[in-house]
């Protein structure tokens, strides 16, 4: 005869059982089935690259899954973060230091951390140029050549930057670069009077236009529409030792990178800036078999992935695998990783 004493335990017993039983049968599920899987990205831009790229990785699991709803939700990179924390986004294909960093922290823009409820899946590319350019008139006027001669004689700048809330390219790019430098933003811009803070493409309008005088955004090398505005105006390149842009490149975790002499016009000899890396991150609450079936479909498509966009020609399975990030790995990746014999 069992007592109620008895009964209690021998009840609570059969329950962890059968949790253990369940949580073993979960983790040696088989998730090499072409059956379709549901998500959505966040965090780039409605129109141009990040569009571009991820319409076509979009594209490839859909192939590999079919039936697969993948949708892409328009916003920031803080945004795209933001919303993956909190379970109201899936992905985002553009992860990078600052937003990174600042979520973990729980820095502006973001109101608390949201350490560990987004992971790495995997990098994309290390191709996000920074590039530091002004006009011909205003560098003969002011007699600059260099962000050393900036930082020494402190001319006053219309200067075209991005959007405060894309952080990989304000904080890691001009802000950075600042620092270095020793430039004081507010003095050579008169308070902010002379900063227009905008995407790329406005940025690039007002250079067209006349409207600025210092352009530093992030973009690909070389990238047509920069060859096409010094059509119109005349451009040149702001030098910076390879010593100080491999030091601001050491405090984000980002590269140093040589422009080659002529890749624009005006480049007339080999220019150093830094470069930025991009990552696919995904939210801490996406199953293990949506995010173990999305990177199967990218790494079995290689040749597909390195055709995207010239910035993935160099993506190889064997590199893009590797978390040099400070996020963990999703589980559902790691377990991909570990079958394919890339990771221990």
């Amino acid at each position: 005869m069992i007592r109620a004493g008895q009964r209690k335990t021998t009840t609570a017993a059969l329950a962890l059982a059968l949790g253990a039983a369940w949580l073993t049968s979960a983790a040696r599920a088989d998730f090499n089935d072409k059956k379709p899987i549901s998500y959505s990205v966040d965090g780039g831009t409605a129109t141009g690259y990040m569009k571009v790229v991820t319409e076509s990785i979009n594209g490839i699991v859909r192939e590999a899954y079919p039936g697969t709803d993948a949708t892409y939700k328009p916003g920031s990179p803080a945004g795209g973060i933001l919303n993956m924390g909190t379970g109201k986004s899936d992905f985002a294909f553009n992860g990078a230091p600052a937003e990174i960093v600042y979520a973990h922290e729980g820095k502006a823009p973001f109101t608390s951390s949201l350490k560990g409820k987004f992971l790495f899946v995997m990098t994309l590319h290390n191709d996000l140029v920074v590039h530091n350019m002004m006009t011909k008139e205003w560098a003969d006027k002011n007699g600059i050549k260099s962000f050393e001669d900036i930082a020494a004689k402190k001319p006053y700048m219309r200067l075209a930057v991005n959007q405060p809330a894309n952080l990989q390219s304000t904080v890691t790019m001009y802000q950075n670069l600042f620092q270095e430098f020793g430039i004081d933003e507010k003095q050579v811009t008169n308070n902010g009077v002379g900063t227009i803070r905008a995407n790329t493409a406005t940025g690039l309008d007002a250079l067209r236009d006349g409207k600025i005088d210092v352009f530093i955004n992030g973009g690909f090398v070389p990238t047509a529409e920069i060859t096409d505005v010094a059509r119109g105006r005349e451009l040149l390149w702001i030098s910076g030792s390879k010593e100080k842009m491999e030091a601001a490149a050491k405090r984000w975790g980002i590269s140093a990178y040589k422009v080659p002499k002529g890749a624009y016009p005006f480049v007339t000899q080999d220019e150093y800036t830094n470069t930025i890396w991009n990552c696919v991150m995904v939210g801490a609450h996406v199953s293990d078999e949506t995010v173990y079936k999305f990177t199967k479909a990218l790494f079995e498509s290689a040749d597909r992935m390195r055709r995207i966009h010239p910035t993935m020609e160099a993506w190889t399975p064997s590199e893009a695998f590797k978390n040099t990030t400070p996020m963990d790995m999703h589980p559902g990746a790691a377990r991909y990783y570990r079958e394919a014999g890339l990771l221990k």
